[in-house]
Order: structure tokens, then C-alpha cells, then sequence
């Protein structure tokens, strides 16, 4: 279903990010076409120390700062969309591990839930496949079931992209009842010039790296739009929202992060000549 953003996402607008770039990546084009950016507001989970992050930590390194640096991105990219610094939280929780740190994650979060007292929530969609993902979509969710938070949630899209799967597209297994789409086309632009932000991740910004964590192709893909979201259902949680193929898509769910992995563990040790030299 094609919406307004104005008229959908009325109040206060409180968007969860695991990682400094997920909320522009899903939301720029959302955030984009609110006509009132004071209402909108970020709360960042993670401390951003593992992106990029070496595939072979016994030869390669990051820098002390690069969390530092990736704060300042976030920041530059909101305000290249009119969102201000002061509405913009960040917990520092260590990245990669938000499962390991569930109570300080809820804690964090109801604080910043409290402070704002947001009319919306958008987090990560229920089956993202990043554990980062899962862990803030678990904690916002348990939230809002037992009534510590009143907004009305809603999901976002980050890992859609399923090459296992015969669509390619989770989206395309979600009952279509509970999607909502925006039509970002007029302020693709704007999502494009903020996504320029993020140079740690858009840019081989280490002499290690094989490919930078964002590709030019992957950014331009992520502007043309809609962005689509989920509809929160109290009665349809879970696998609830998905038309069918549920047993192999939780398959999936598991098989594929570790399949990538891998894939630019390979790529990397051959793309250095390691391959050759261990053999």
C-alpha cells in the first residue's frame, strides 16, 4: 500500500539504528519527506567498531577511531536531511555482539523511549539477517507487547536481499496487507547526497579492504525507490506475516549470512595471492 509519510507518521518519530548508516539505508527517503524535522529522532545502538571489520585479524587492523569517525558520519548524514545533532542518541554498545547485551540494550532504549515519548517507532525487521537487527527488533517489540512503549511500530528493510530464495526479495513473502510503501522519487537526491556521508563505508577506507562495506551500485539501488516497510501487528507476529515457504525460509535465515561470510573470506585470501601461497 503506496502512503503518505505526513499523514502515516503524524507525532514524533523515533528511528532505532543497529549501525551508523542502517537508518538512512532504510529511511532516508521516509525521513526525507516529513515535513517537520524537529519530530524526528535517531537513537543509534551500536559503537560502530566493527565496520569494516578485518576478515583476517591477525594481519589486518582498524583504526582506534573509527567508531568515532562513523558517529560523525551519522551525524553529517541527518543533517543533510534537516535532522539536528541534539535529535540523535547513541548507546555505544559493542557492535556485532547486541545479543550479548539485551538488558543494557532494553535499558537503553526505554530511557530514550521515556525522553522522547515518540508516536512512532521504526526498528529492523523481524527476520533482518544481522543479529544486531534481531536483538533491537526483540527488545522494541517486547516493549510495545507488555505496554512500556505506546507507539505504533513499524518495520524496516535492510537485508532484503535473499539470493537463496526464489524471489530474491523477502518482501515479496510478506502478506501485502502488511507492507507500506513511500515514494521516495522526489527526494532520491537527498538520500543519495546523505548516504555520500558514510566514507568509512562507502570507500575501501582501509588498504586491507577488498571492496567497500557499501558499493556505488548497492548505493544507487537503495535510491530508487519506494522504500517499503511493515506494518506492526500485535496479532500477526513472528513468521504470521509471511504468505507461505516459512519452513525454508527460516533455513535460509541461518544459511545465508554464514555462506557470505565465507564467500568474502574466499574472495579476500584469493584476491591477495594468500590462496596461492597457502597451497
Amino acid at each position: 500500500m503506496l502512503i503518505d509519510p505526513a499523514e502515516r507518521f503524524q507525532g514524533k518519530v523515533l528511528v532505532v539504528a543497529p549501525h551508523m548508516d542502517d537508518e538512512v539505508l532504510a529511511c532516508g527517503g521516509l525521513m526525507a519527506r516529513l515535513p517537520d524535522k524537529s519530530r524526528i529522532y535517531v537513537v543509534y545502538a551500536t559503537d560502530g567498531m566493527k565496520s569494516p571489520a578485518p576478515l583476517m585479524p591477525w594481519r589486518d587492523a582498524i583504526t582506534p577511531d573509527l567508531g568515532e569517525r562513523r558517529v560523525q558520519e551519522s551525524v553529517a548524514a541527518m543533517g543533510r536531511l534537516g535532522v539536528a545533532p541534539e535529535n540523535l542518541r547513541f548507546l555505544r554498545l559493542p557492535e556485532a555482539e547486541l545479543p550479548r547485551h539485551e538488558a543494557e540494550l532494553e535499558r537503553g532504549l526505554l530511557e530514550a523511549i521515556e525522553a522522547i515519548s515518540p508516536d512512532h517507532v521504526v526498528v529492523p525487521f523481524r527476520y533482518d539477517r544481522h543479529p544486531d537487527h534481531l536483538a533491537i527488533n526483540r527488545a522494541v517489540t517486547g516493549l510495545c507487547l507488555d505496554g512500556r512503549c505506546t507507539a505504533r511500530l513499524t518495520e524496516y528493510f535492510v537485508y532484503y536481499r535473499w539470493r537463496l530464495l526464489p524471489r530474491r526479495d523477502i518482501r515479496r513473502y510478506v502478506k501485502p496487507e502488511h507492507l507500506l510503501e513511500v515514494d521516495i522519487s522526489q527526494v532520491a537526491h537527498e538520500k543519495r547526497a546523505s548516504l555520500a556521508c558514510f566514507e568509512t563505508q562507502a570507500t575501501c577506507f582501509y588498504a586491507w579492504q577488498t571492496r567497500p562495506i557499501l558499493t556505488p551500485t548497492l548505493l544507487d539501488e537503495e535510491c530508487v525507490g519506494p522504500e517499503v516497510f511493515l506494518r506492526f501487528d500485535p496479532d500477526a507476529t513472528g513468521a504470521a506475516v509471511f504468505t507461505g515457504a516459512v519452513p525454508w525460509i527460516r533455513i535460509v535465515h541461518r544459511l545465508e549470512p554464514r555462506l557470505q561470510k565465507w564467500k568474502y573470506v574466499a574472495k579476500s585470501w584469493v584476491s591477495r595471492g594468500l590462496g596461492r601461497g597457502a597451497a
